[in-house]
């Protein structure tokens, strides 16, 4: 099945959740402008993401570098290891011990959502699909996800971005711990993972890098923990930050009428259950508690043959 266009014309949610109805196999490329990305499909499912551009998309690597996942030096003798055995880092990094397959499949799995994530604001681009491709011809990890999966999350991030953004609205912030927060009030999993992080005053951007937790995640953290007082922004001379992310959150016609339907369709179904098939429920509960009370109605409520009569 091969199949090229226009994102106008068929957005992203709908070129994902098209490919996973109908199983395919193969590679999917998206480009727009300068960026491109390109998706692994097996059996309707994704496998594998690469981004090639100029956005702040680390490799998985980089991220595994950046995070302190791995420390510098061991990272540098696992990469040398690596070429001179003709393996990939991440075999490499498997078989020292370091991080386990299930670990590594984690992480493979976060960068696909996040990759994801960013294509879902594109509306304008091109696609195509070549049918029998294969992203990576040689893996020794497997992850296998849903892009509906994928898309649901996306759709959530982007309502949620613009109330976000708002009060965030620049990347090279400084942000500052507090010693003694305003509020006392149990956090998530991901404001304790930023609050490690914070050991000493630091950039919102270079947040991002070190978190391990991807952008909107990190910034969602953020915006949490100021709200209630445990991380501060501190006044300072900002650069201004380009337009990216939040700027290209417009929707195109055709994404947001197939959320409305998708919408309308499960609203129909309740509306259907609670006017129609819940009284009827209720009309059958009654019935059983008049039989228990009083036997001798069991006649009137299912009546009793001739021939048992007999």
């Amino acid at each position: 099945m091969e199949m090229e266009g226009s994102i106008q014309e068929f957005s992203v949610p709908e070129i994902l959740q098209f490919l996973s109805l109908h199983e395919a196999d193969g590679v999917l490329k998206l480009k727009t402008g300068k960026e491109e990305v390109d998706f692994g499909f097996k059996r309707g499912k994704i496998t594998d993401a690469l981004h090639k551009g100029e956005k702040l998309f680390h490799s998985i690597s980089e991220y595994i570098q950046r995070t302190g996942l791995i420390d510098p030096n061991t990272f540098k003798k696992f990469n040398e290891k690596a070429k001179e055995l003709d393996l990939t880092l991440l075999e490499i990094i498997e078989k020292g011990e370091v991080l386990s397959k299930k670990e590594i499949e984690k992480i493979i799995a976060f960068k696909i959502q996040e990759t994801t994530c960013e294509v879902l604001t594109w509306n304008e681009g091109k696609y195509s699909f070549e049918a029998g491709k294969k992203l990576y011809q040689r893996s020794s990890f497997s992850v296998e996800i849903e892009p509906n999966t994928l898309v649901m999350e996306g759709m959530r991030r982007i309502d949620e971005w613009p109330l976000i953004e708002q009060a965030l609205p620049d990347e090279n912030v400084v942000l500052r711990k507090l010693e003694k927060p305003e509020i006392e009030i149990e956090i998530g999993e991901d404001e304790n993972i930023i609050l490690k992080k914070i050991t000493e005053d630091i950039s919102l951007k270079e947040l991002v890098g070190i978190s391990g937790i991807g952008k909107f995640r990190t910034y969602n953290s953020v915006y949490k923990l100021t709200e209630i007082g445990i991380i501060a922004k501190i006044p300072g001379e900002a650069k201004p930050r380009q337009k990216g992310y939040a700027k290209k959150t417009h929707i195109s016609f055709s994404f947001n009428l197939k959320r409305f339907v998708l919408y309308g369709f499960l609203l129909i179904h309740i509306l259907f259950f609670f006017k129609f098939r819940l009284p009827r429920i209720g009309n059958d509960i009654t019935n059983i508690k008049n039989l228990i009370g009083d036997p001798s109605r069991i006649e009137t409520i299912l009546p009793i043959s001739p021939e048992l009569e007999k």
